[in-house]
């Protein structure tokens, strides 16, 4: 039987998987002084104060306690459920305070469409609001922008940008600034940088939860440069202790490599039950490269029985988030009739979705079936 094709990636993605300005010169902004201290914010620790006692601070104009309640929200901490829209409201009454880290957040949210739709222009707004009241996090926003929009032209600047956010030792700034080293993105490629950059975000660590993803990120990346052997040589059992280290964390790209390494019996024994558990677990989370293996997975059945429909079913979820390897699988699954009642028209465009990302063999595919209906 004609097997899908297995797609291994060992290139961190940003999320991950972000400047929206095209236009952006290397200018900085100019911070205003610091903003006077409330009363209470010398005498307070937010992180100890119950929502009920945030919210009487917050409604007092208390900025620091509106933000707190911004990321309790935002994170789900304290037993409150996930909720973008009350983390957005809490936010959004701390930036009006002009609170450096408030504005911060905004921009994220609208860098990644969280409750709100997507937004890079409304996102640059925010993070250069955040730089001028204090908060070099906004250096981090302007280069994700330039990266999440794949302004390779602009590389040079995102790099900047990090470097800018890497030179108080914010741990987001450092991170990104190993990651364009690894990956040569507006800078030569160095691994020896790379590592050193992710190593300094390991060794600076605090238990803050706004550094999770720059820790989970580094460990994840010295993961992938191990298992690659792009340092020296390749070490498969100190990659999965890097993949372990953040996976356990519930960080989706160390799940999804830690299952990679399991799929494929890389420095451990083939696991495919494991490695199934590693995609599901990054799954729940949406993340696209995992939602993909999971279809390639009960394509082949390989740790369940074999079910096209399945297959189906996942490579949708991650090819609707613009996964060109999900895209490429679903144009073969339609081509075939796998599980979906075969159209050469569905599947060439998908095919064509892949191919407008570059994708490898989409072009060879589309030429395939454009023979094939003469």
């Amino acid at each position: 039987m004609k097997k899908l094709k297995l797609f291994l990636l060992l290139t961190l993605l940003c999320p991950l998987i972000l400047t929206g300005c095209k236009e952006k010169t290397s200018e900085k902004q100019t911070k205003e002084p610091a903003q006077p201290r409330e009363e209470t914010s010398a005498t307070v620790n937010y992180n100890e104060l119950s929502v009920k006692e945030l919210s009487v601070y917050a409604l007092e104009k208390d900025a620091k306690a509106a933000y707190r309640l911004g990321q309790i929200y935002d994170y789900g901490l304290m037993g409150e459920s996930q909720n973008y829209t009350e983390s957005l409201k809490w936010y959004e009454a701390a930036a009006d305070k002009n609170y450096g880290k408030a504005c911060s957040a905004l921009g994220y949210f609208y860098l990644n469409g969280c409750g709100v739709d997507r937004d890079f222009d409304t996102a640059k707004d925010y993070f250069t609001r955040a730089i001028k009241y204090g908060d070099e996090e906004g250096y981090v926003g302007y280069g994700r922008i330039i990266l999440e929009q794949k302004e390779e032209e602009n590389y040079h600047l995102a790099f900047l940008d990090f470097k800018e956010a890497a030179a108080v030792v914010l741990l987001d700034g450092v991170y990104y600034m190993g990651y364009m080293y690894q990956n040569g993105y507006g800078v030569t490629e160095n691994i020896n940088k790379a590592v050193f950059s992710y190593n300094l975000v390991l060794l600076n660590q605090t238990d803050a939860i706004e550094d999770r993803f720059a820790v989970n990120s580094s460990t994840t990346g010295l993961g992938i440069i191990y298992a690659t052997g792009k340092l020296e040589k390749a070490d498969g059992k100190k990659a999965i202790e890097y993949f372990e280290s953040a996976a356990e964390d519930g960080f989706a790209p160390a799940q999804y490599y830690l299952g990679t390494m399991y799929l494929n019996g890389i420095a451990t024994n083939r696991d495919y039950e494991e490695a199934l558990n590693c995609f599901e677990s990054a799954g729940e989370k949406d993340y696209a490269p995992a939602l993909c293996q999971i279809g390639y997975m009960y394509f082949n059945g390989l740790g369940v029985d074999s079910d096209y429909e399945q297959a189906v079913y996942y490579q949708k979820l991650a090819a609707a988030q613009g996964y060109a390897p999900a895209q490429i699988n679903l144009g073969f699954l339609y081509e075939n009739g796998y599980g979906v009642e075969k159209n050469l028209q569905t599947a060439l465009s998908y095919y064509r979705l892949a191919n407008e990302q570059g994708y490898e063999g989409a072009t060879e595919a589309i030429v395939r079936m454009m023979d094939t209906n003469r």
